[in-house]
């Protein structure tokens, strides 16, 4: 990564600080900007539609159990967290405004999200199972990180686009054992992880989906064989999506389970150096 755009933290899961960015991101950005892949440009561009919604509400719902946690330094690891996670938020909302000049229509989309969010998980259903849908989310959006660094999905895009989603990555395995710690001491109930898990794995598999296919359909080239061999590629052969996710996404439901896995911190440390 360019060390001018980032600042120089190095990796570390057990002082986690956030970074101040100065990625370029702007309009002249190309729309297909990933190896001239529609598929591949809007599974990251689909991603990207419903983060800083996600992480806004990860950053209130964190804050917000903050008093039941003792220990200060975990403490200190949840507001790095949550600073974090408030970064992300602003980089991706910053790229959504970009794609709105591109001329990508996803207002309706996104007001599903905050309803989704925040009225149903947020109010509703309450901060507990709110912080346990948190963990389900960590817990997929880390497999998604490790996958995406270890298999370069990003080296035919855009250098803006690659930077940007390889600093994302690379601080999502940094934290990714603070939401589930955090669970864990708030309130350790196996069912209640389960449901989170259930939980968090359906609104991020199901926004994604929502978000690439209603951005994939304002393309005129959306139907050809080139998206099918594409998106062939992403799920199953070249990038192998759904194998890689599915063993990690069983282990999540055993009762002895531990979100840290060290062998994938090399990955994240070649990209905060």
């Amino acid at each position: 990564m360019n060390t001018n755009l980032i600042t120089h933290k190095p990796f570390n899961p057990q002082k986690i600080r956030v970074r101040k960015i100065n990625f370029q991101l702007s309009a002249d950005i190309p729309r297909i900007w990933h190896g001239n892949s529609l598929i591949m440009t809007h599974f990251f561009n689909g991603i990207n539609l419903f983060l800083p919604t996600f992480e806004l509400m990860m950053v209130r719902v964190m804050k917000s159990q903050l008093n039941n946690i003792e220990d200060s330094e975990f403490k200190k690891q949840i507001c790095g967290f949550i600073a974090q996670e408030a970064s992300h938020s602003q980089a991706h909302h910053q790229y959504n405004q970009i794609l709105q000049e591109q001329g990508y229509k996803f207002e309706k989309w996104l007001k599903i999200a905050d309803f989704i969010l925040i009225e149903i998980l947020e109010k509703r259903l309450g901060k507990t199972v709110s912080l346990a849908t948190i963990a389900g989310f960590e817990h997929l959006t880390t497999l998604l990180a490790e996958i995406i660094l270890k298999v370069d999905m990003l080296e035919p895009a855009d250098l803006r686009m690659k930077e940007l989603w390889n600093w994302h990555a690379a601080e999502e395995i940094e934290h990714s054992s603070v939401a589930f710690t955090y669970l864990q001491t708030v309130n350790n109930s196996y069912w209640l992880r389960l449901l989170g898990g259930i939980l968090g794995t359906t609104i991020v598999v199901g926004f994604i989906a929502m978000g690439m296919l209603s951005l994939a359909l304002q393309e005129r080239d959306l139907f050809s064989w080139k998206t099918l061999i594409d998106l062939n590629k992403l799920l199953f052969t070249k990038y192998k999506l759904i194998p890689y996710s599915l063993k990690p996404l069983f282990e999540y439901l055993k009762i002895n389970f531990s979100p840290c896995n060290k062998d994938v911190y090399p990955l994240a440390e070649k990209v905060l150096v």
